[in-house]
């Protein structure tokens, strides 16, 4: 077999892999661990078995988790599947510095190593190797201990996680929002829904029931003739799209920022620094803004630790629209982040009205740019 010569390789955008990869469903992790009697934990997708002679899994861990190197110490490391109701630990165990457990309830292996109550299976392996790929180690483990429960799965796609049938609908779902916001079927012309349903391969009652909730949010309208039509998006819709999105968040800090972890300040802080990378850039890229951007704010909201309350958020983004209707100047301009970084050292500094200020400048701004931009296009985009 011939070695591939990597150096010589250009790998792909790293925006386009993500949205790639995230067309893998798969179930949802949490890999486990102790220590001296002290446990740990975080969530993992990138979780399979390996072979059954002799029986192995293969779980990634990126080498920034605290639970990565306590699997290194303790050479033996739990796979905990979680079931479809368990969607609220996925969000819990992917934070850093607290007690996990505290409020968990959980077994002990024979090992030591705590195996969550309520999962769809437990699995306990014990470390065989450990080969590194980019910014993860891959624990390829033996596997000592499994039992399997008669329980749904909690299913992880594009970025979702439900159970696997509502997870198939919400990807119809945003799919039919992007065609929509993307005006790929123009304004004045009906949407087909088998066409819809063809081009984003979803099945075409999924895409009729999200035509239903997209009239609900009032991006698309029903015609006497039964159709369905994109509507005008307007000045009026922007604003409240905006300040419903500000409403949330402002929620979620005025609760949450004592609670924000070390992890999501490092990930918001991450994220804040690419932003200003991209003002730097003479060929900045609106797809990779606008999934810096989403990336953010999902990031925020998540501290709430709840998966209805994210979708609920990304439902008000009509970010998509401004593929196409921003003007080379005005896309300048949306790259001013300043009030993002003002909101992101706020947080860190647990200054709670230093935050809510920054939240609504950066709201504010965001308006005043969405209605030039719809009066740009005559009052409707």
């Amino acid at each position: 077999m011939s070695i591939t010569n990597l150096e010589s390789v250009t790998p792909v955008d790293m925006n386009i892999f993500r949205n790639v990869v995230g067309h893998f469903a798969s179930g949802v992790t949490v890999i486990t661990t102790a220590v001296d009697g002290q446990l740990y934990g975080t969530t993992a997708s990138a979780v399979s078995s390996l072979s059954m002679e002799p029986p192995m899994m293969l779980a990634c861990l990126n080498r920034s988790s605290s639970t990565h190197d306590r699997v290194v110490e303790a050479g033996v490391f739990g796979i905990n599947i979680l079931a479809e109701d368990q969607g609220a630990l996925a969000f819990h165990f992917g934070r850093k510095g607290e007690d996990k457990f505290a409020t968990v309830p959980h077994t002990l292996s024979e090992e030591g190593i705590p195996l969550i109550d309520g999962a769809l299976a437990t699995i306990v392996c014990h470390v065989a190797e450990t080969p590194t790929g980019g910014t993860h180690t891959v624990f390829l483990g033996l596997v000592s201990h499994a039992e399997a429960h008669d329980r749904e799965p909690l299913a992880y796609y594009r970025g979702t996680m439900g159970r696997l049938e509502p997870t198939k609908e919400l990807a119809a779902y945003q799919a039919t929002r992007n065609w929509v916001l993307l005006r790929t079927s123009p304004l004045g012309e009906d949407l087909d829904i088998d066409a819809i349903a063809a081009a984003s391969r979803a099945e075409a009652d999924h895409v009729a029931n999200a035509l239903v909730k997209l009239e609900s949010e009032h991006l698309v309208f029903r015609t006497e003739t039964g159709k369905y039509q994109p509507k005008p998006i307007t000045a009026e819709l922007t604003d409240s799209a905006y300040d419903s999105r500000a409403t949330i968040e402002s929620g979620v800090i005025a609760s949450q920022l004592g609670k924000i972890s070390e992890e999501t300040i490092s990930t918001l802080r991450e994220i804040t620094a690419k932003l200003a990378d991209l003002r730097e850039t003479s060929e900045s890229d609106l797809e990779e803004f606008l999934a810096l951007n989403v990336a953010y704010h999902d990031a925020l909201v998540g501290v709430a630790g709840s998966s209805q309350l994210v979708d609920s958020f990304r439902r008000l983004g009509i970010g998509t629209v401004w593929r196409q209707a921003l003007t080379p100047e005005q896309w300048s301009r949306q790259l001013d982040h300043r009030h993002v970084a003002e909101l992101t050292e706020a947080l860190a500094a647990g200054d709670a009205p230093a935050a809510q200020a920054a939240l609504a400048a950066h709201t504010e701004f965001g308006k005043t740019l969405a209605r030039e931009v719809v009066a740009r296009h005559g009052g409707q985009v």
